[in-house]
């Protein structure tokens, strides 16, 4: 999971007048168009980041730099009105990018504006579906998130310490502004089912259960004691400060979203998936390209999946026939030869080198989530690091017992080498327009990652057949997660039809049943991994097929790593003009 600083999805509200205003007289010459996106997308970033403290704070480590100065303390607004104002801002965007003459953008400019205004675009579109959005979610939701992306608040001087106890006391205010839009949803009949709301309840009473011990209050002192220049007195001034406001904001905060929770439960009208809200299906529609980045149509979506899940089973077949000890050596193996996260990620780190260009050299901190979250967040997760501090990262481990780190290699490969952590060091070292890591593209980013999970199955030091059957059977159970998904929220499918279809692959009614709970809390969430390793296997695809015995693999991940995070659409354009570029040469 790549862990973006987003706390609501919609950009917040930004206005850009003067930009585009002065300097008629040479607005013919392609440098005055330049200049004038330039300075677009520029303020355009600064605007973003400084709308919230947390991504701020996750985004630049020296904000000065960037002319940012005596930022206060917030997390922002969620309410209806604030959505509804920031659409009609990206509308003037849209307006505003087309006053700027394309064509007289360099390409790396026009990349950008493709980007951006596809991006807007899909905002908007989204936008029409507001009380459908949903911040809370068992896995995923800002309640879940939160507590880490706190713990993980950057400490780069005195002044940021001070800026991140002022948060504290903002995360009640926020959770009120939530708890409003949950009510307002209630009143329209779309707040969640009573099974999704308890899962909620349980983990936020699960993360408050011991307010003194709180995760919060441990990890704090853990920071404080370990920065450098600080006094004892302070240090011990800080410490109380942070258990005080844990204390008298943060837990009140979940406890008031407990009691809303459980107010509202039973005023939901659907128990099923989005497809029974009035308007469920075309927002689901709209979430998918939204969450997968992908140009392509439900339908075709559909049959993309249901023919890749063919495809596995023949593969699965064909293994079976070629190595007729196979299943005996699924049935003995229990674990990879390596299983220490950290000495995973540099023997990766080491052996991608034949397929992807070199790393760049980083820091990584192998951590692991507190017992509090452990059973509701994802089994592993890459926080994005400062753009102008890429070299430091971090990645969260969901456990530290043995049945988990036995399999952590495709894990660590998920998140770190090659997954996000090279992706995106990649390509922050190339010195993109800063406003690019703040768009969100989970399906370019998972997709990358779950690409290279699969991939690195065959770095992992086990036997080459075992490895194959262990990458597509995963492959098999991801691409079956996604078709399900779409048949519950797109399709209408029963609790029945769909324990059915997916017991097609368990073989266990009771786990059938559990997996459907989980699609039915979180639309799309399995969408971007599926949908996105499909759409950059069909541009590999479409490369090999392209070029024949010229195919260079390591060139084609150049090729994706250097266009960065988009949408496919766009990819594809930028990958028929590199297949032209290369075939003429």
């Amino acid at each position: 999971m790549f862990k973006k600083i987003k706390l609501y999805s919609v950009l917040s509200f930004i206005v850009i007048f003067a930009l585009f205003s002065a300097g008629c007289t040479s607005s013919s010459k392609p440098e005055y168009h330049q200049k004038k996106f330039d300075n677009f997308i520029q303020e355009l970033f600064v605007k973003e980041v400084q709308s919230d403290s947390i991504s701020l704070n996750y985004s630049l480590a020296n904000p000065e730099a960037f002319g940012i100065k005596n930022t206060k303390a917030t997390l922002g607004e969620y309410n209806v009105r604030k959505i509804k104002e920031d659409l009609m801002t990206f509308e003037q965007y849209l307006k505003d990018l087309d006053n700027i003459d394309y064509n007289a953008l360099s390409a790396d400019r026009q990349l950008t504006y493709d980007i951006l205004y596809n991006y807007l675009e899909t905002e908007i579109e989204l936008g029409n579906y507001l009380y459908y959005f949903e911040s809370l979610g068992p896995t995923t939701g800002l309640q879940a998130q939160l507590p880490i992306l706190l713990a993980e608040f950057n400490f780069y001087d005195k002044d940021d310490i001070d800026r991140y106890l002022d948060l504290l006391p903002c995360v009640y205010d926020y959770f009120e502004d939530i708890v409003e839009f949950e009510k307002e949803k209630s009143e329209k009949g779309l707040f969640m089912s009573d099974a999704v709301a308890d899962r909620i309840i349980e983990q936020c009473t699960a993360f408050i259960a011991e307010p003194e011990n709180n995760f919060l209050i441990e990890y704090f002192n853990e920071k404080i004691e370990n920065f450098p220049g600080l006094t004892q007195e302070e240090t011990e001034k800080y410490k109380n400060e942070n258990r005080q406001r844990v204390l008298e904001y943060v837990i009140p905060s979940y406890k008031m979203l407990i009691n809303a929770l459980e107010s509202l439960k039973g005023t939901g009208i659907n128990n099923a998936g989005l497809y029974y809200y009035p308007e469920g299906q075309a927002y689901y529609e709209c979430l998918v390209k939204y969450k997968t980045g992908s140009a392509k149509s439900m339908e075709e979506i559909i049959n993309m999946l249901e023919t890749a899940i063919d495809k596995g089973f023949l593969e699965i077949n064909r293994l079976l026939i070629s190595d007729h000890r196979i299943l005996d050596k699924l049935e003995s193996f229990t674990s990879f030869p390596l299983t220490d996260p950290a000495e995973i990620l540099n023997d990766l780190k080491n052996d991608i080198v034949t397929d992807f260009p070199e790393p760049v050299e980083v820091n990584c901190e192998i951590k692991y989530v507190h017992e509090s979250l452990s059973d509701y967040l994802s089994p592993a997760m890459y926080l994005m690091p400062a753009i102008d501090n890429y070299t430091n990262n971090n990645i969260y481990i969901n456990g530290n017992d043995e049945e988990t780190l036995a399999t952590i290699y495709t894990t660590v490969a998920h998140e770190g080498y090659p997954g996000h952590l090279y992706q995106n060091v990649y390509f922050r070292s190339q010195n993109p327009s800063p406003i690019r890591s703040i768009l969100d593209f989970v399906g370019y980013d998972e997709g990358w990652a779950t690409y290279v999970e699969f991939l690195s199955y065959k770095y992992a030091g086990i036997d080459p057949n075992l490895a194959d059957l262990l990458e597509v059977n995963n492959r098999i159970l991801l691409l079956m997660y996604a078709r399900a998904d779409i048949g519950i929220h797109y399709e209408g499918w029963t609790k029945k039809e769909a324990v059915s279809y997916i017991n097609k692959f368990s073989n266990d009614e009771e786990i059938s049943a559990k997996i459907y709970d989980i699609l039915l809390e979180e639309p799309a969430a399995y969408l971007p991994y599926a949908v996105g390793y499909l759409e950059i296997t069909e541009l590999k695809n479409k490369a090999e097929e392209t070029l024949g015995d010229d195919f260079n693999l390591k060139e084609f991940h150049q090729f994706l790593l250097d266009i960065g995070p988009a949408q496919f659409g766009i990819i594809e354009k930028y990958l028929d003009a590199w297949l032209e570029n290369k075939r003429a040469n």
